[in-house]
């Protein structure tokens, strides 16, 4: 069925798309104050043991896994605006739980509510910008929101880098109340300034229009029964576990271990990673407007096979010292560029095969991927590491992103010309 966009719809649209990117641009300030320091937190300032340390971890990743089918039902019955506040209240109130100095069992809670939210915040941002901006632009638009949401992240761990300290573990509880206070500033925004924007509000239990026949009761096994977007939860797993899952913990091991880079190599290296994604993104979508989103993936995944690569390069003998860490940063600005080509991708393919009374558990069980593979990667990256052939690791990850780009070339076949060129369609329909 065809997408109506009055003007009032989409002026609406526009205006709550705006305060979207203000409050993506505030949360992931408060973000980046933190990334970096869950597992040095729990364990340099909360005195909990290494093991321990990992366990809270896995079980904020076990959380988000668990609420993902929750949310897309939640979401779909009561708005995603509805759901979008709701999962900021939670994150927020469980990173300002972080900041309270207390025993295990308090960080058990407290890193269970930030996934839990983190789990709900996931499917109705990406929902709502389909439910803002009309198809044409929402490639340009999941583009231009990943690229502030990366310069954000950038920016805060530049302060928090600057400011925090195992010297001073009150510098860590203000860090993690500013992270708080950024997350509920966003609930706020969406709360008071797009109630009344499209999406804020559930699609089901509103009266048929006239001459509209009553929306049919239907659920996750609608959504499962839809074989284009099934392919594309699968790709997209491959690219979370062979891709995302390794990018922090498992690469900064490696590179620490196997390549001899220093702490501050690695951490240039994530720069140059962010920078990548900051100054290309736009440039990138514009270049590639018309390409057919599974030759997206396709590009996706050979630039981050070739990142693998370089990393393995900065592994070498022949390389110690500085030529090792430019490789490194080269590794991670290469699969940046990769970032951009497949974030407009992960964020619109799924909204334009979904039907808008299912947005939210499309965007669910998409997120559902990510969580799936964030559990699996780093311990199958942590047995790999640890058989006395590192490269081994390597190996294995580029192999798996060759795996996904002849995923890609399988999604191609499978999606709808209308979603794999969904520009091209638009312009041809005139629309």
């Amino acid at each position: 069925m065809t997408e109506t966009w009055e003007p009032a719809r989409l002026a609406a649209g526009r205006r709550a798309w705006r305060l979207t990117l203000v409050g993506t641009l505030v949360s992931s300030l408060g973000t980046g104050l933190t990334l970096p320091f869950l597992f040095v937190y729990l364990h340099g300032v909360r005195d909990l043991s290494l093991p321990l340390a990992g366990a809270v971890v896995a079980v904020g990743a076990v959380a988000a896994f668990a609420l993902s089918p929750l949310s897309g039902a939640f979401g779909d019955r009561v708005g995603l605006g509805r759901l979008l506040v709701t999962g900021l209240v939670v994150q927020g109130v469980g990173t300002a739980l972080l900041a309270v100095p207390a025993g295990a069992g308090a960080a058990f809670v407290a890193v269970a509510c930030t996934a839990a939210g983190n789990s709900l915040v996931f499917p109705a941002l990406n929902g709502l910008v389909a439910a803002q901006l009309p198809p044409v632009a929402r490639t340009r638009a999941y583009a231009l929101r990943f690229g502030v949401l990366n310069a954000g992240i950038g920016i805060g761990g530049l302060v928090s880098g600057s400011v925090v300290s195992l010297q001073h573990p009150a510098s860590f509880q203000l860090v993690y109340l500013a992270d708080a206070v950024s997350t509920l500033l966003f609930a706020a925004l969406v709360g008071i300034g797009m109630r009344h924007s499209p999406g804020f509000r559930g699609v089901r239990g509103r009266p048929a229009a006239e001459g509209e026949a009553p929306a049919p009761s239907r659920g996750y096994r609608t959504v499962l029964a839809n074989r284009p977007f099934v392919g594309f939860l699968l790709c997209s797993f491959l690219f979370s576990l062979f891709g995302y899952a390794q990018l922090d913990g498992p690469w900064a091991a490696f590179a620490t271990a196997s390549a001899g880079a220093e702490p501050r190599a690695v951490g240039i290296a994530f720069a140059v990673n962010t920078a990548t994604i900051v100054l290309c993104q736009l440039g990138v979508v514009r270049l590639t407007g018309r390409w057919r989103r599974s030759r997206l993936l396709l590009t996706a995944a050979a630039l981050w096979a070739c990142a693998w690569l370089v990393t393995a390069l900065a592994a070498s003998p022949a390389l110690r010292g500085l030529p090792a860490a430019v490789a490194l940063a080269v590794s991670l600005g290469v699969f940046g560029l990769g970032e951009t080509l497949f974030s407009p991708v992960a964020g619109g393919l799924p909204n334009d095969l979904a039907s808008e009374d299912l947005r939210a558990r499309y965007n669910a069980l998409g997120s559902a991927t990510w969580s799936v593979a964030g559990f699996v990667g780093p311990p199958m990256a942590g047995l790999l590491l640890g058989t006395g052939t590192p490269t081994l690791w390597v190996v294995v990850v580029t192999a798996g992103m060759v795996v996904a780009a002849l995923g890609a070339l399988v999604l191609g076949r499978v999606l709808p010309e209308s979603v794999d060129r969904p520009r091209t369609a638009v312009e041809a329909t005139g629309t």
